[in-house]
């Protein structure tokens, strides 16, 4: 024992053996649900054998410009390049898609214990992330947002983990996550408020630039050579799939808040009757959706029979956002962000809008929240802790029952 190690310290310290096991049981587990061509999420299965499996073999086979020309994935050519690169068979990407997946969960595990959140804790969000249908369905079956996800959580954390030239690993790790899910810029926008708000110019500007530049690249790319079912015009936003994804990452990420419980049934059904009408207008320009919206679309084809106008599915978001209210005011950068990846989820899915992709969104904003107040609100910290856990549980919920799309 070092001579300067007090009993205070090694008191404080986490039970590394325990850490280890639980370590090695998210390897077993995913290599055994690897084995098993276990499928958490539907769907994931038959994208990876109708998609991206072939997207794989047309960037393998055919010439760069052809490439470009004939791939038909909305994703873009990193994590097929990466693959490629080192020569992966189809059981190989999914392999690599596991790896990546675990390495972002104990990335999550250590930022936790970093911030003093006690090992239990950290453990209950690790598990929470491993355990989501929408990271470890995708992670099994070789999805490129795994990859998205690594290089998010690498940004995000390498800079509180590591000191030195590490720092300024987010300018490059977070743009990156472009060339993979172009979707992704929304996340890397919402870290630039970060930025903004300790106006850390140096790492902000090349980092917005840059993903910029890569975001460009790959639209006027495929603008100039667009494959028959990426062709036309600039995705305008989906105003239904604005709203339900916002109350969605609302849901998730501030409403557990304490600041949310102090307000009185009267000033909530104030702000509820102020929100409602606005929603339903808002709900009503906007055509249905055409795949995914959960229990909302359900409720949607429901009363379009009984009643003609959408009242049930405009009012849940309503009391959403009128419930946490005092968090949006409270958190205003958090706001902020949300809203810009309500705003992308809105544009990319093009009048579809599934949970795996507001999970996407789910984890780095919940990230960003945490290393942002993780360490100095202990209350906040165990709050975004329980949203991780109960988001997770609902999505487990979700895959099970698996509504269906149309």
């Amino acid at each position: 024992m070092n001579a300067n190690t007090t009993e205070t310290d090694i008191e404080t310290q986490p039970p590394w053996d325990l850490i280890a096991l639980l370590v090695l049981a998210f390897i077993v587990l995913g290599w055994m649900a690897l084995a098993v061509s276990y499928n958490p999420s539907r769907g994931a299965q038959h994208t990876f054998e109708s998609l991206h499996s072939v997207v794989l073999h047309q960037y393998q086979t055919l010439p760069w410009r052809s490439f470009l020309t004939e791939m038909h994935s909305r994703h873009g050519p990193a994590f097929y390049a990466l693959v490629s690169a080192l020569g992966l068979s189809l059981e190989g990407m999914r392999a690599a898609g596991l790896v990546m997946h675990l390495t972002s969960t104990l990335l999550l595990l250590q930022i936790a214990l970093r911030l003093g959140t006690s090992w239990q804790k950290a453990a209950l969000l690790a598990s929470a992330f491993f355990a989501s249908p929408f990271q470890f369905g995708p992670a099994l079956w070789g999805h490129p947002e795994a990859l998205a996800m690594l290089l998010l959580v690498l940004g995000l954390a390498v800079p509180r983990l590591t000191r030195g030239l590490s720092r300024h690993a987010p300018v490059v790790l977070l743009p990156l996550t472009v060339t993979v899910e172009p979707s992704g810029a929304a996340a890397v926008v919402a870290s630039c408020l970060d930025d903004w708000r300790r106006r850390r110019w140096l790492a902000l500007l090349p980092k917005a630039g840059v993903a910029l530049l890569a975001l460009l690249t790959i639209h006027l790319t495929w603008r100039e050579m667009a494959p028959p079912d990426l062709s036309g015009t600039l995705p305008l936003p989906h105003a239904r799939a604005f709203l339900i994804a916002l109350a969605l990452l609302v849901l998730g990420l501030l409403a557990g808040e304490r600041i949310n419980r102090r307000v009185r049934p009267a000033v909530l059904l104030h702000r509820f009757l102020l929100l409602w009408p606005g929603v339903v207008l808002l709900y009503a320009l906007s055509p249905a959706l055409v795949g995914g919206g959960f229990v909302f679309s359900r409720l949607d084809r429901i009363e379009g029979v009984l009643l003609g106008v959408h009242l049930a599915s405009p009012a849940l978001i309503a009391l959403v956002l009128a419930w946490s209210w005092n968090a949006l005011r409270g958190d205003r950068l958090a706001s902020a962000q949300i809203l810009i990846c309500a705003a992308a989820l809105a544009c990319a899915g093009q009048g579809s809008l599934y949970l795996k992709d507001v999970d996407f969104f789910f984890w780095p904003l919940l990230l960003m929240r945490l290393l942002r107040w993780g360490a100095c609100r202990p209350a906040l910290r165990e709050s975004l802790l329980q949203a991780a856990i109960l988001w997770t549980g609902i999505a487990l919920t979700l895959a099970t029952l698996s509504y269906p799309t149309r």
